[in-house]
């Protein structure tokens, strides 16, 4: 289906989420070149590294994105995360051009400046089309000024063969230490913005009505020292499993093995308010297609949406967040309840292969195009 689609796109090459939408049209045949400051190699892809860094260098960046789109010359160029690529992709006046929101982009980050407002507002747009997860992401766009004509909703997607609850592991439960007990995995960074803490503070509360649990965490960030000292003195040291970075490829035994999951992000981060757009985390994908239980913040995009099947706890809230595990380890008939009905959902809408298929459909339509025309535009309204 390729037929000489030559796709160019502005994101981060460090992202597993760069690398898995890249190779997927790698593995269709088409011409697929990656612009980013952050080169890591794609196999089949040909990487276009920005080295211009720093304030003063953003004019360099600039002519340097668009002398590299115009050798490239790509039937589209699509730009991911629109507060930091997609404005670059929208200063290179190339057309057709689409935006990909992946959620602080549009939540965050226009909250925090005028000028990152303006740029933002700026960058939808120059976009031909606008992609956003799910309802909410496309009423914060529209909020922003984007044209809701030229607005694609649908759902990121995810491996479902992999991530399965086939997945799960005896051998990595015994490595684990969990094989006899109850489990509960946290996989965010440890930083600011994911309030990790949270969940440390949770642990005691938890284990005064339940000793024999593990929380297992994947202890990486700028917060480590300072949180492994909370841990510390909160006494539930000896309750976690520290596993480090685990790579990708490895995730789904972790996430189809544990009883539970738990997602610490907030609407709140630095004094900045959120409004919503973060659409399904990805981990949240994975782990509802591993089937496995989950427990989420009540955030503007969890409480507002039809995919969610777990739990709700109070953000920020390390007691609430306490009684909802208990009440999950509690109830094996909730949670395996709760695991079929995410697994179920993740394939009716996050299933990689038939999501990925409709962006080969639209980058069809748009190739050649200079410009849609608002006629052709309102085709791409996909509601998932």
């Amino acid at each position: 289906m390729a037929d000489n689609v030559r796709l160019a796109f502005l994101a981060s090459g460090e992202s597993v989420h760069t690398k898995g939408w890249l190779m997927y049209f790698v593995g269709k045949g088409y011409d697929v070149h990656l612009i980013t400051f952050t080169a890591k190699p794609i196999k089949g892809v040909k990487i276009h590294e920005l080295r211009y860094f720093g304030k003063v260098a953003y004019p360099l960046r600039i002519w340097k994105i668009r002398k590299t789109v115009k050798e490239i010359e790509p039937d589209v160029l699509h730009a991911h995360y629109i507060s930091h690529y997609g404005i670059y992709a929208a200063l290179s006046g190339f057309h057709p051009l689409i935006l990909s929101a992946w959620g602080s982009d549009i939540a965050m980050d226009p909250e925090r400046s005028r000028i990152a407002r303006f740029f933002v507002k700026f960058a939808l747009k120059k976009a031909d089309l606008v992609h956003t997860g799910d309802a909410v992401g496309m009423n914060r766009l529209i909020e922003l000024g984007c044209d809701r004509t030229k607005i694609f909703v649908q759902h990121w997607g995810v491996d479902t063969n992999l991530f399965s609850p086939k997945a799960r592991s005896p051998s990595l439960r015994k490595k684990l230490g969990i094989s006899r007990t109850y489990s509960v995995i946290m996989t965010r960074k440890w930083s600011e913005i994911y309030h990790v803490e949270v969940f440390i503070k949770a642990m005691p509360l938890v284990l005064k009505k339940i000793p024999d649990v593990k929380f297992i965490v994947l202890e990486r960030g700028p917060l480590k020292h300072k949180l492994k000292e909370l841990a510390r003195k909160l006494g539930v040291c000896k309750n976690m499993v520290f596993v480090g970075l685990v790579p990708h490829h490895q995730m789904p035994q972790y996430l189809a093995s544990v009883d539970v999951y738990v997602d610490t992000f907030s609407d709140y981060v630095g004094g900045v308010v959120g409004k919503g757009g973060g659409g399904m985390g990805s981990t949240t994908r994975e782990v509802m297609a591993c089937g496995t239980a989950q427990i989420l913040g009540d955030t503007i995009s969890v409480r507002s949406s039809d995919w969610f099947q777990g739990l709700m706890y109070k953000q920020l809230d390390h007691r609430d967040l306490a009684e909802k595990i208990v009440q999950l380890l509690e109830d094996e008939k909730l949670r395996r309840n709760i695991g079929e009905k995410s697994r179920k959902v993740a394939l009716q809408i996050c299933d990689l292969e038939k999501n990925m298929k409709k962006w080969e459909t639209v980058y069809h339509e748009l190739k050649g195009s200079a410009r849609l025309e608002n006629t052709a535009k309102s085709s791409f309204l996909y509601f998932i």
